[in-house]
């Protein structure tokens, strides 16, 4: 008596594993209806063992897809411990006996992913998204993997043949709005669950009749035009609420400025040149409307009538920053004649911006007593400003100047009013002049009270590499481009790869911890090497180094001391480690050998 039916069933797994939708299945398992009645892997490798017994003239995949499945628990357990080149091969295994299903594509993909392969992983992910196209998350790592490398408008699409799928896929969805080609609407604004995706047609179409309402009130439609330029999702809206809104009052300053940045967003730069002439008219001391106007005088492509515009603004205001940089041409190798021009320049209009721009050129030419003197005299003329103090003392630190350290930085953080970017230039000047102690100090006043989580963990590092608590590597990790770790960071090992201290593909700045013996120096010191990247899979892997433990307590009773190390990798790629037992810090190396 047969123990199996041919059966007709949409499961979607079916498609995933590259299996028609009839197929056979046992008598005694409920058949998979796709809705209330889940499909179960087991169920199906019997009903293939048992028709492949009893039928075993059968034509079909059957048979090749049972030699596959013998390899998917292990390659699940290689992926979930993180052993990528191990599931590469059992993945090779799979395709030798079922080859090219959209389940093997698909984790091929994922393996490249998280072994930094990334233009081989879109291959993988576009080609098993072909095989199976009815599948949500196939399209959702596609779009990710798109957006990660900057192809926006392939993601888009992929995001949206996940939607075109399952309707309420929350990640095509919340990736959408992210994307700017959907919009996020609150129902309710107390309530997160009224949240409602809508396509950006539809939310246009919506913003057209909100406008139309709001046509009678001038404040009304400034604010909605500002804030549909600044999502930037249908500018060209934004500018008619704010050409509407200057119909009745066409001085209204805020409205001119907004409406200039929206021409110049839609490309229509002589609208926006009108729009930022008039503001400077109706605002003759605001620098910002004359450096609007020369930003979109650049975006024309008009130099001249730009270096104009840029010579008001500094004109008005000679300490804005940005203007003064473009008008002297400051980008490039620094450059005495052009530390001058400024010098001569703060001089004329007794500004201090200029002085510390000069002081950053001189700086990055080593000299110095050219910059300290920038400085100092930027600070005269404006001894309160946080900019010139961060320069300043940062100057000092440089030149060794513990006793203007003393007189004029050290009363300035002390008064509290400042920001920790001063607390922190003023403790790291401190410790260049060999006052380490006393920078410490200062970093754990900077820590206390309503200090940013941020800064006091920055502070904490800062003192541990001071102390010689944390040690920091010399070759930098792989980064992604968009932030992310690219290769996973592991353990170095006698007899190959050891275990993951940093997953692959998380966001920097990442941290790991792990344990290890003290077994060097009579067991005094650990000592364990790191590297990025996995050995037989992509590239080969990148020695780190090795990090040393010291001053290890062995235990009374001859045993090896265990050793917790914390490792960090922050957003430049940088890697350092700390280390402890029992609670105790220990004095911590980095060597490259």
């Amino acid at each position: 008596m047969s123990t199996f039916n041919w059966i007709e069933t949409p499961a979607w797994q079916l498609s995933f594993f590259g299996l028609p939708n009839r197929i056979p299945w046992p008598t005694n398992a409920p058949v998979p209806d796709g809705k209330t009645v889940q499909f179960d892997l087991g169920s199906l490798i019997s009903g293939l063992q048992a028709c492949v017994e009893q039928e075993p003239n059968v034509i079909g995949p059957w048979r090749g897809f049972l030699e596959a499945s013998k390899s998917f628990d292990g390659m699940t357990e290689a992926l979930e411990d993180h052993e990528y080149s191990r599931a590469a091969e059992l993945l090779k295994e799979i395709d030798k006996h079922h080859e090219g299903s959209a389940y093997s594509l698909f984790h091929q993909a994922f393996v490249q992913r998280q072994s930094g392969n990334d233009q081989e992983a879109v291959r993988l992910y576009a080609e098993a998204a072909q095989k199976a196209p009815g599948i949500p998350f196939i399209w959702d790592n596609l779009g990710t993997m798109l957006a990660e490398n900057g192809n926006r408008e392939q993601a888009v699409q992929a995001f949206i043949r996940a939607v075109q799928a399952n309707p309420e896929d929350q990640v095509a969805l919340e990736s959408l709005v992210q994307l700017k080609a959907a919009v996020k609407l609150m129902r309710d604004p107390k309530d997160p669950k009224s949240a409602v995706v809508v396509p950006v047609e539809k939310f246009k179409e919506m913003a057209t009749q909100q406008l139309e309402a709001i046509s009678q009130h001038r404040e009304q439609l400034v604010q909605f035009g500002e804030t549909l330029l600044r999502d930037g999702i249908i500018p060209d809206v934004g500018v008619q609420a704010l050409e509407k809104a200057l119909q009745s009052q066409p001085d209204d300053a805020r409205a001119l400025v907004a409406l200039g940045a929206g021409y110049r967003m839609l490309g229509k730069f002589e609208e926006s040149k009108q729009a930022f002439t008039k503001y400077t008219e109706v605002k003759p001391q605001d620098a910002w409307g004359f450096f609007n106007l020369a930003q979109t005088l650049n975006a024309a492509g008009e130099t001249e009538a730009e270096r104009a515009a840029l010579g008001k603004t500094i004109e008005v205001d000679p300490n804005l920053q940005q203007a003064i940089g473009i008008y002297f041409g400051l980008k490039g190798e620094p450059d005495p004649a052009k530390e001058q021009e400024l010098a001569n320049f703060a001089d004329a209009r007794n500004a201090w911006m200029p002085l510390l721009l000069a002081s950053s050129m001189a700086r990055d030419r080593n000299d110095i007593p050219t910059a300290l003197n920038y400085c100092a005299r930027a600070y005269e003329r404006n001894p309160k400003a946080e900019e010139v103090l961060l320069q300043y003392c940062a100057m000092l630190g440089d030149a060794g100047d513990t006793e203007n350290l003393d007189l004029h930085i050290q009363p300035a953080v002390t008064t509290g009013r400042y920001s920790k970017r001063l607390d922190w230039n003023y403790a790291q000047s401190l410790r260049q002049t060999g006052k380490v102690a006393l920078a410490i100090e200062a970093l754990r006043r900077a820590q206390l009270n309503d200090a940013p989580d941020d800064f006091k963990a920055a502070a904490e590092n800062a003192i541990e590499a001071w102390t010689g608590m944390r040690a920091q590597g010399s070759v930098g990790l792989q980064v992604h481009n968009s932030g992310q770790l690219l290769r996973p960071v592991l353990l170095t090992l006698e007899d190959g790869d050891g275990g993951i201290v940093l997953n692959p593909r998380q966001a920097l700045p990442a941290h790991g911890k792990f344990q290890w013996r003290a077994k060097e120096n009579g067991g005094t010191e650990a000592r364990v090497r790191l590297q990025q990247g996995q050995s037989g899979v992509g590239e080969a892997p990148l020695a780190l180094g090795v990090l040393i433990a010291k001053g290890v307590t062995p235990p009374a009773d001859g045993s090896q001391a265990t050793v917790e190390f914390r490792v960090e990798a922050d957003p430049q790629g940088r890697v350092s480690f700390s280390a402890g037992q029992s609670g105790r810090k220990l004095p911590v190396e980095w060597s490259e050998n």
